[in-house]
């Protein structure tokens, strides 16, 4: 997404659970941004994401504005929505991480570590995030910096 809705700063970095159903817990400070439901989809970093439905629905939103005659622009539409899955919360703030997803962010029950991505939660295997965390972070310092003045 080009825009970030702005109802929704999501940051830290979190340890939490995956149960032996694949159910994880959202953490409780986010907890109520997820009130309408969730969005569950593949990361292309290898993560899981979880976008809140009003920020999943602003993405929608501007996906429809890509041509229905754009061949390469509807085949990343569709590769886009294939992984989506609309979920609720349960009672405990848990969403069920279905196996394709699991598998798709090598996710094995036991522990995971969420981090906030702006307008989404990102959930990681904890050596991925390990090594995703301090691989080449001066280069993206420099490239971020280079390519939007941050």
């Amino acid at each position: 997404m080009d825009e970030v809705s702005e109802e929704y700063w999501f940051s830290g970095t979190f340890e939490h659970s995956l149960d032996n159903k694949g159910r994880l817990t959202i953490p409780s400070a986010f907890r109520s941004d997820f009130e309408s439901g969730a969005v569950l989809r593949k990361g292309a970093d290898r993560s899981v994401e979880i976008l809140p439905r009003s920020a999943w629905n602003l993405f929608l939103k501007k996906m429809k504005k890509i041509s229905k005659t754009d061949l390469r622009g509807q085949r990343w539409v569709t590769l886009q929505l294939a992984s989506a899955v609309t979920v609720e919360l349960d009672k405990q703030g848990r969403v069920l991480l279905g196996q394709e997803l699991r598998s798709h962010a090598e996710l094995e029950i036991g522990t995971v570590v969420v981090t906030g991505a702006l307008d989404r939660l990102k959930v990681w295997e904890p050596k991925r995030w390990s090594e995703m965390e301090t691989a080449g972070v001066e280069d993206l310092d420099d490239y971020v910096y280079e390519k939007y003045q941050i």
